[in-house]
């Protein structure tokens, strides 16, 4: 996982400037034990503020690391693992500004649930 940071720099370096204020909402609900939808679809090329919920009693993890290597982030710095997910503590929530550049279907997982089956996918198109 240690070539996923240079990855996310050089797409950074590459993309053109994004205008966030034209992203479309995506809300995935984060419960003990699964996401709610664990299937997310999104368009390449596409400015998404994707809204992290935590409704459950645990904290939980947003973890796709090739998912997030692939896309350009308005703030890289609310990755937490470096690099690999996004941390929402009970009760909280996360807006991430996220535009996916490369096609393809990324696993998303929580790396503290997953034993339990809260895992999902990420079909960007």
């Amino acid at each position: 996982m240690k070539g996923l940071l240079p990855a996310v720099l050089v797409l950074l370096a590459a993309a053109p400037a994004v205008h966030w204020s034209h992203a479309q909402p995506m809300t995935v609900v984060m419960v003990d034990d699964r996401f709610q939808p664990d299937h997310l679809t999104f368009e390449r090329g596409t400015q998404y503020l994707l809204r992290l919920e935590n409704h459950g009693k645990d904290l939980h993890e947003f973890t796709a690391p090739e998912f997030f290597a692939a896309a350009v982030m308005r703030d890289p710095g609310q990755l937490a693992n470096g690099g690999q997910e996004v941390v929402v503590q009970p009760g909280g929530s996360a807006d991430i500004y996220l535009e996916p550049l490369k096609a393809g279907t990324y696993h998303l997982t929580c790396a503290d649930h997953d034993w339990d089956g809260m895992v999902g996918e990420i079909v960007v198109r």
